[in-house]
């Protein structure tokens, strides 16, 4: 039990915290909201509130085709790399191949190098394959990347389930297959929703990637396209406020929708049989 003054200690750590964090996005809601005309910086609401700023980033910043884009990358390679880490964490986990601890080495290795030491090789395996300026250059080596951490964070979440569950399941006649997806899979939801919410913030918040593989504004991905409208509006506070909550709120909201499983996901695997 924390004493008196131990709470009134932590609630004052709290609040500083959350002013530091809450105070940004405030000043970027009420710059997004004031009138083009204003530009105001910081927080003030002293103007009616103005959508203005939102409809110009909308229609003339071409938000909706960079946040359209974004979506298409982004469900790509959550998509991919949640299946195909789901079934290499079950290999390796359960049905134990030679060489799957190998596979897991090269998995772990795979997602501790960054992006900046493998761009380069990205570049010219994506041109070789007549890849580049399309989306699947902006798919496949994030999703490969994902993959790679996806195995090491379902292996894991594996290893936390009891191993007499699947020794049930086979001796009650489960296939392979069912026992994957039907029996281990529903224990697994929390990590599983971890890890897809962690590639969605990822993929959605990439930008060295799209920058490299794409010089077609039509398939600019919403880090590339308010970073070019920040350099053809600079002066323009309100309009680039508003381009920037454009930019942020899917990942808000996916968080908010995600953060029971996410708590509970990145505890997954902290105990094992």
């Amino acid at each position: 039990m924390l004493s008196r003054a131990e709470r009134i200690v932590t609630g004052i750590v709290l609040l500083v915290v959350s002013v530091i964090i809450l105070y940004p996005l405030a000043t970027l809601i009420s710059a997004g909201l004031e009138p083009m005309s204003i530009g105001a910086i910081g927080i003030s609401f002293r103007h009616a509130l103005s959508f203005q700023s939102f409809s110009y980033a909308w229609s003339v910043g071409d938000f909706r085709t960079y946040l359209w884009n974004t979506v298409i990358v982004t469900v790509a390679v959550v998509f991919i790399s949640a299946v195909i880490s789901l079934l290499t964490a079950f290999g390796i986990s359960v049905l134990r191949p030679h060489g799957s601890r190998v596979l897991l080495y090269v998995a772990i290795l795979g997602f501790m190098l960054p992006t900046e030491a493998l761009i380069v090789p990205w570049y010219y395996q994506m041109n070789s394959m007549n890849f580049l300026n399309t989306y699947w250059a902006m798919i496949l080596p994030q999703a490969a990347q994902s993959v790679a951490f996806g195995t090491f964070w379902m292996v894991t979440a594996f290893a936390s389930l009891p191993r007499t569950l699947s020794e049930a399941a086979s001796l009650d006649g489960a296939s392979q297959w069912n026992l994957l997806w039907k029996v281990l899979t529903p224990n697994l939801a929390p990590a599983i929703k971890t890890m897809t919410a962690l590639v969605f913030l990822w993929t959605w918040n990439s930008f060295l990637l799209p920058l490299v593989m794409e010089s077609s504004n039509s398939r600019y991905t919403v880090t590339i396209g308010l970073s070019s409208f920040q350099g053809s509006h600079f002066g323009n506070y309100s309009a680039l406020a508003a381009g920037s909550l454009l930019t942020a709120l899917p990942v808000v909201v996916v968080y908010l929708f995600a953060q029971r499983s996410f708590i509970s996901g990145m505890f997954a695997g902290s105990v094992v049989e």
